[in-house]
């Protein structure tokens, strides 16, 4: 049973008992088995060679954000590498400012930009100027649109994957007996599917529940979050978990739990982050997140906009991406400091797959 709330505090008591909290959580582990191993991912088997005289415009959503940001520098690494010409523009946060940051973009004529976490429908007006204008747009981060010409990567799948493997992390650690404060990002629209992927393995537990929800943006992060979640755990007590959509939020939450003194919660966030893997590590206050290889979602744009270049669909170079769940065991076991490097040497592959000499 899940029991969503807003505003007010629920009440109500976990349906179920017996054996099905221990069958909940034994069947999440069996779950992350897979997700906590070493992944077996790898580039694609085949691609076209690296199309030369290219250049590229690259606009993470802020560089603040090592999620938005950590993407398009190694975007910019791969292109160099191919041989492109490569500008970065910050777009600073804001929908206006990405807008901007896209038409700055287009004054450049370049043959193609990528945008990384920017909602498509937000930027509307400077995507349409870039179809007109003939230049490509790969919107990586981003649910799927007509606007860009690709917005594949990572896929909805790895967007669900991120969700469900945090759900059973939290029913594993618990036993079945998930009392969740869940923090959703409505300002990023690809987020959903991670939320809607959480909160869904969750209602498949029987014994599990959601005792508040909230809803929050990327300029609550600084002083409202913090409240808000100081606010949601004085009116539960019992919780014993807390999900928020990423790991650039997760201090916001550790500033609020601490606030109250609230100890020993399993704090869960998603990205993988040098720094969410610093405090997993260190046992600094997140307990595990869903980790894409930050820098493989970078070169792997760059293959798609290749094949784009080449004539050919930029859906193969889709399919690499894989998802880790990093918890203290594993970052410690297998040796995980700083970003995680998807388990392969992926940008070899990547070299090799585009014929380019690295001597």
């Amino acid at each position: 049973m899940i029991i969503l709330a807003g505003c007010q505090s629920s009440q109500g008591d976990a349906a179920g008992g017996g054996t099905a909290a221990p069958a909940a959580a034994e069947a999440a582990r069996e779950r992350l088995k897979a997700a906590k191993a070493p992944i077996a991912a790898k580039v694609p088997d085949s691609g076209p060679m690296a199309q030369p005289d290219k250049s590229v415009v690259l606009v993470p959503c802020s560089v603040a954000s090592e999620g938005c940001a950590q993407p398009a520098y190694a975007a910019r690494q791969a292109a160099e590498a191919i041989g492109w010409k490569v500008k970065l523009i910050d777009g600073k946060d804001t929908a206006d400012s990405q807008n901007a940051a896209v038409r700055q973009a287009l004054t450049l004529h370049p043959d193609a930009i990528i945008t990384f976490a920017i909602n498509p429908s937000t930027i509307r007006g400077s995507l349409e100027q870039a179809r007109e204008d003939g230049v490509t747009v790969i919107a990586s981060s981003a649910v799927q649109s007509d606007l860009p010409d690709f917005s594949g990567i990572p896929s909805r799948t790895v967007w669900e994957e991120t969700g469900s493997l945090l759900a059973d992390y939290a029913i594993a650690e618990t036993d079945g007996d998930v009392k969740a404060l869940v923090l959703h990002d409505t300002g990023f629209e690809v987020l959903g599917a991670r939320f809607d992927a959480f909160t869904g393995r969750l209602e498949e537990c029987e014994t599990c529940e959601i005792l508040e929800s909230q809803s929050f943006t990327f300029a609550d992060l600084a002083t409202a979050v913090p409240r808000m979640v100081q606010q949601m755990a004085q009116r539960h007590p019992d919780f014993n978990t807390v999900y928020i959509d990423y790991d650039y939020a997760v201090p916001a939450v550790l500033q609020g739990l601490r606030a109250i003194g609230a100890e020993d919660k399993i704090v869960l966030g998603s990205e993988g982050t040098s720094t969410s893997i610093a405090s997993i590590r260190h046992q600094d206050g997140q307990t595990a997140t869903t980790a894409v290889a930050l820098d493989w979602i970078g070169w792997s744009n760059v293959d798609a906009l290749n094949r784009i270049f080449a004539g050919e669909s930029p859906e193969p170079a889709a399919d690499a991406l894989a998802v880790k769940l990093i918890d203290h065991a594993v970052a410690t076991e297998q040796g995980i400091e700083g970003l995680w490097d998807g388990d392969v040497d992926f940008k070899s592959a990547y070299l090799k797959l585009w014929g380019v000499d690295r001597t």
